[in-house]
C-alpha cells in the first residue's frame, strides 16, 4: 500500500511538472508567432525597429528561463559583406558573421540582434546557426511547420567554453513575393535548459523530488 501511494504521488508530481514545462514553451512560443507576424510586415529589420519590438512585448526573459529573444537573418553567400557591413553600422564592430559558409549550405542564418543587449549575448552575434546540425534541423522543422519548432540538445554560444546544456526556439519569418512567399530569417529563444527548468518549478513544488530533464527518442 505504501509503495502505491508514492507511485501515484510521483505520477501526480511528475504530471504537473510536464504541464508546468509546457505552459512556459507555450508562452514563450506565442512571443515568437507575435514577433514572427510583425517582422514579416517590416521592409526591414534593423537593431532599433527590433530593440521597440522586445520592449513593447514587455517581456520578462528571466521568468521564461529564456537568455532573451533574437532575430536571425538569412544571408546568402553574396550577401556575407553586406551582412558585416550591416553589424559594423548598428554598432556591432568586429563582429562578422562566422563560421564563414563553405558552400555546402544554400544560405547562412547568423545571430543579428539579441535582446537583452548583455555581454553574455553579444558573445553569440554573428554566428551561423545554421551550421550546426541541431539548430539547422529545428530552423528546416519550423519552415516546414510553419510553427515553432524547438532544437534538441546543444551548448549555447553565450556560454563560451562553457559546457552547460540549453536549446531554441526558432519560429520563421516570411516575406511576400510576387511567386508567393521567401524565407527572411527566423525570430527565437535560447534556452538554458537547468534556467527554464528552476522557472517551470516556481510555481511547481517538487517536493523533495529530484527533477531531471532527458532529450531522447
Amino acid at each position: 500500500g505504501e509503495e502505491d501511494r508514492s507511485a501515484a504521488q510521483l505520477r501526480t508530481r511528475a504530471t504537473a511538472i510536464a504541464s508546468a514545462l509546457e505552459r512556459r514553451a507555450n508562452s514563450s512560443s506565442a512571443y515568437l508567432r507575435a514577433g514572427s507576424a510583425l517582422l514579416a510586415t517590416l521592409d526591414e529589420v534593423n537593431a532599433s525597429r527590433f530593440r521597440r519590438f522586445v520592449s513593447e512585448l514587455r517581456l520578462d526573459a528571466a521568468s521564461r528561463g529564456s537568455e532573451g529573444i533574437g532575430w536571425a537573418m538569412v544571408v546568402y553567400p553574396s550577401e556575407i559583406e553586406a551582412f558585416d557591413a550591416l553589424m559594423e553600422s548598428e554598432g556591432q564592430p568586429g563582429v562578422r558573421l562566422y563560421p564563414r559558409p563553405d558552400g555546402s549550405q544554400p544560405y547562412a542564418v547568423p545571430v543579428t540582434f539579441l535582446h537583452p543587449d548583455s555581454q553574455r549575448n553579444r558573445r553569440a552575434l554573428g554566428f551561423d546557426m545554421y551550421s550546426e546540425p541541431e539548430r539547422r534541423a529545428a530552423m528546416i522543422e519550423a519552415e516546414r511547420t510553419l510553427r515553432p519548432s524547438a532544437s534538441g540538445r546543444v551548448v549555447l554560444r553565450q556560454e563560451g567554453d562553457g559546457g552547460h546544456p540549453g536549446f531554441l526556439i526558432y519560429m520563421p519569418v516570411l516575406e511576400a513575393t510576387p511567386r508567393g512567399s521567401r524565407l527572411k530569417g527566423f525570430i527565437y529563444s535560447p534556452f538554458s535548459a537547468a534556467a527554464f527548468l528552476e522557472s517551470a518549478l516556481e510555481t511547481e513544488n517538487p517536493e523533495g523530488y529530484r527533477v531531471v530533464l532527458f532529450d531522447r527518442p
